[in-house]
């Protein structure tokens, strides 16, 4: 009986066309960027770590530091969505908002240093203010460990739009399966991807599952499955962090 089939190792040979469209995307946002807002040097001043800034009266501002792990945007986004009070969500499109209807300005969000090549793209694919982006590479960006919130890791619109020019839609959705297919073993044209209530295959979303395809879904099946990529700094981990990496290995060929 035909069913999805997972390779048992995916090579870098197989692997060099998702990094070459998420590098592709990465360009698109970066140029969409600097037609907004020239590009600055990446220079933190001497300083030892960023500082994020949320101001959202009538409470008192909160800053955040960078940590170890993750970069103070990061930070600053994942604790003002956090419950048990959150102010902000990331929304189904995945960008954040604020849950009383009200606008996010650069002074309700500041970082007292030039954002990094890699807040830079994430800070615009997810609609917060932009402070002074750059195209710098932090330290230790190579390992491709970039942290990010996991209401942005789980949000399958923003990993759609970071690997699609930040164009989300039908468009984003199709680039996405495109990159699961390096994964299976079964033809792209055999099987769909299920994502919430739609069908995606290579040239079309719908919203009935085509007759005689396997189905894959995203949430319960795909995203969580564990991959192994033969590639440095990529090894075993669930497709999910895998694509995120696709994504980081973009953004860190275009940064510098």
């Amino acid at each position: 009986m035909p069913r999805i089939r997972w390779k048992a190792q995916v090579t870098s040979q197989d692997l060099a066309p998702l990094i070459q469209t998420a590098g592709k995307s990465i360009a698109a946002i970066q140029a969409a960027i600097e037609k907004h807002q020239a590009f600055v040097p990446y220079n933190a001043g001497g300083a030892q770590q960023a500082v994020t800034t949320v101001t959202w009266p009538p409470a008192a501002p909160v800053a955040y530091a960078t940590t170890m792990q993750e970069h103070s945007e990061m930070v600053s986004l994942g604790a003002s969505t956090a419950a048990p009070a959150p102010i902000w969500s990331v929304n189904a499109g995945g960008h954040v908002v604020a849950n009383n209807g009200a606008a996010i300005a650069g002074a309700n969000y500041f970082t007292n240093l030039p954002h990094c090549g890699y807040c830079t793209v994430m800070l615009w694919v997810l609609n917060l203010p932009l402070g002074a982006p750059t195209a710098g590479r932090y330290n230790l960006a190579v390992n491709l460990e970039y942290t990010v919130p996991a209401n942005v890791a789980n949000n399958v619109d923003a990993l759609s739009r970071l690997i699609n020019g930040n164009a989300g839609g039908n468009a984003a959705l199709i680039a996405l399966k495109k990159m699961v297919n390096v994964f299976l073993q079964n033809a792209p044209a055999d099987w769909v991807l299920q994502i919430g209530a739609v069908f995606v295959s290579d040239t079309a979303v719908t919203a009935a599952a085509p007759a005689g395809k396997l189905v894959l879904d995203w949430s319960t099946e795909a995203a969580p499955h564990n991959v192994d990529v033969n590639v440095q700094h990529f090894g075993r981990n669930s497709l999910l962090t895998t694509l995120w990496k696709v994504v980081y290995q973009g953004i860190y060929d275009h940064v510098q």
